[in-house]
């Protein structure tokens, strides 16, 4: 990579994680673009040479926001781990980190377009999950399309995590990793008909 390219993609990182902090801290309508200026140490020309608006530098957010939290949890998974009674030690992981990004995360989900966010990572864990459940179960006879599955499972992982980032929930990073495991095991051994 270039050095003027470094330059480019390092204000650009900067520019977003100084919108994270301050959706975080303030919101999102209450945040201007010098405020955003201003915690990036940059010029407020220089925003608008790599953003047009707010909402431009918010929506280049999403594909940050939707990799630091996604929903997929750590796919491809063995078929061994797709149907263990244990949720995965990946799986477990990934809602220990959410519960330390709660802070972070929550409140993005409540802004104008927390929607689209949770749309766009309903949409690529399905996307995963279809692509995991393929790879490991082939051309196997389901009772669903594999698609109509995936958006399921990851719909319900979604609606689960929201809930307990939503409500506080007291029920531990583990707990919830083992919860959304057990409904996915349930919902893949019904799908294509596995029995013990």
């Amino acid at each position: 990579m270039a050095k003027s390219d470094r330059r480019v993609q390092r204000t650009r990182e900067l520019l977003q994680k100084s919108l994270l902090e301050l959706i975080n801290e303030q919101g999102y309508d209450a945040i201007s673009i010098q405020d955003i200026a201003s915690r990036a140490n940059v010029a407020r020309a220089t925003f608008y040479v790599h953003f047009a608006s707010k909402d431009d530098l918010f929506m280049s957010c999403h594909a940050v926001i939707v990799s630091q939290f996604q929903t997929g949890l750590r796919y491809p998974l063995s078929r061994e781990e797709l149907l263990s009674t244990e949720a995965p030690a990946g799986m477990i992981a990934t809602y220990r980190h959410l519960e330390e990004a709660r802070r972070q995360l929550y409140p993005m989900f409540q802004g104008k377009d927390g929607a689209l966010i949770l749309r766009r990572m309903r949409d690529w864990s399905a996307e995963e999950i279809a692509t995991n459940l393929r790879t490991v179960f082939g051309e196997a006879t389901t009772n669903l399309p594999v698609d109509v599955l995936a958006i399921y499972l990851a719909g319900a992982q979604l609606t689960l995590m929201h809930w307990w980032l939503e409500k506080r929930q007291p029920h531990s990073p583990e707990d919830l990793a083992q919860t959304v495991h057990r409904l996915r095991r349930a919902a893949i051994r019904d799908a294509f008909g596995l029995v013990d």
